[in-house]
């Protein structure tokens, strides 16, 4: 065997055994990292598995040097690498010794999918943020697009301005899918300052981006974009089109739009009338939130009661139990975590219920939702909660504290 296929099997050893645990773990770590800058991409691609096998956080701002790599199978298996560390459940990914083969290449889109409910409240470095950013300009458009979504799954708002203007400058790459990313990722972000090109992206030449734009600019609550956001609801009037205007316009939920979405509480098209009640439920106005749950006591579609619900409750009423009946379902579980979440402090005695419950499953995910809710409250209820006898549910609650005490 020769020095170099020696030295690539004992950078793996090293990650594999956990030795950066264990003493002289500094010097293994030096060891290990020095090989992230060999001109040989054999080690430089060895010292990455190392790293990564290890589970070690510290090795998240150096592995992510490799995101300037000049060779692009490195960069994506950085990324896909850098996620491990961030991603509740393990990504697959199948390696070969000197290669690596992926069964899917679009990992960061899959992981930036799965939202910020299983996202680890993982520390962020500069470094890490910054080298995304470079990435976001590579010559391969694989890469920027992974890099735009390892940065949505990533990345933590507020984002430096640096970080910013890269997502600003990709919602006009030449390449749809890496437009389409950086309008997602800058609304999770809540990237304000890329308001201007988001409206502008609402134009765009394909329907995928113009819906993200949409999206977007209702995750930022950009008022700017409301008469916009109507005319495109106006002009398109059905199809997803529409609804993703509408559905901005209700993520904004300006007082302008209230009586837009009064009209459209007896739509014929359910999602149009849940978009609907959620606009008045965040106006703020809470006689009009409250008003909606008897306007519409008849309502039989699932996700419009859901939203009732939210409704009520933001109305200073009632609704707490079917949001926790939600959580139960898979179909439903995520709009009704939205809602929580949304409801902030207001969703406390809801979510406190939700931990009584027999089921672990809603268990686990009133403890993922109090993760993102501030307050001495919120807190106690996760530390309470590690104690669960269900270690899924422990574990939620264990990185929710985290989460909670990081801000």
């Amino acid at each position: 065997m020769s020095r170099k296929l020696v030295l690539i099997a004992v950078l793996i050893s090293v990650g594999v055994s956990a030795a950066f645990g264990q003493p002289g773990q500094a010097t293994a770590f030096a060891t290990v990292v020095a090989q992230l800058k060999s001109e040989d991409p054999e080690l430089r691609r060895g010292a990455l598995r190392a790293l990564g096998d290890s589970g070690y956080p510290e090795a998240i701002g150096p592995i992510s040097t490799l995101l300037r790599d000049p060779l692009a199978d490195i960069q994506i298996e950085t990324i896909n690498t850098l996620l491990q560390f961030f991603v509740v459940e393990p990504l697959k990914a199948r390696r070969y010794v000197g290669i690596v083969e992926l069964r899917n290449t679009r990992l960061a889109e899959a992981a930036f999918d799965l939202g910020p409910y299983a996202v680890i409240p993982q520390r962020v470095p500069e470094d890490l943020t910054q080298n995304l950013a470079v990435a976001m300009a590579d010559q391969s458009d694989r890469t920027r697009r992974e890099a735009v979504y390892a940065l949505g799954v990533m990345g933590r708002p507020p984002v430096d301005s640096r970080t910013a203007d890269a997502v600003i400058r990709t919602l006009k790459d030449p390449e749809t899918g890496v437009r389409r990313a950086a309008a997602r990722v800058a609304g999770a972000l809540r990237i304000r300052q890329a308001g201007d090109a988001l409206i502008e992206a609402m134009n765009d030449r394909n329907e995928g981006v113009r819906m993200a734009a949409m999206r977007a600019v209702g995750d930022l609550r950009e008022w700017r974009a409301l008469q916009a956001l109507a005319d495109l609801f106006d002009y398109y009037g059905r199809g997803a089109l529409a609804e993703a205007a509408f559905d901005g316009l209700a993520r904004i939920a300006h007082v302008s739009s209230q009586e837009l979405f009064r009209e459209r509480l007896t739509d014929p098209t359910p999602l149009i009338r849940r978009y609907a009640v959620e606009g008045l439920a965040r106006s703020g106005n809470q006689a009009a939130a409250a008003a909606v749950a008897t306007r519409l006591a008849g309502e039989t579609d699932e996700g419009v009661r859901v939203a009732l619900a939210f409704a009520s409750i933001a109305g200073g009423g009632s609704g707490a139990e079917t949001l926790v009946r939600a959580l139960d379902e898979n179909a439903r579980h995520e709009q009704a975590m939205d809602y929580f979440v949304d409801l902030g402090s207001r969703a406390i005695p809801g979510l406190r219920t939700a931990l009584q419950q027999p089921s672990g499953v809603v268990r686990q995910r009133a403890a993922v939702v109090l993760g993102f809710i501030e307050g001495d409250e919120a807190l106690s209820l996760v530390e309470s909660a590690q104690r669960d006898p269900d270690v899924d549910v422990a574990r939620a609650a264990e990185r929710a504290t985290a989460r909670i005490r990081q801000r």
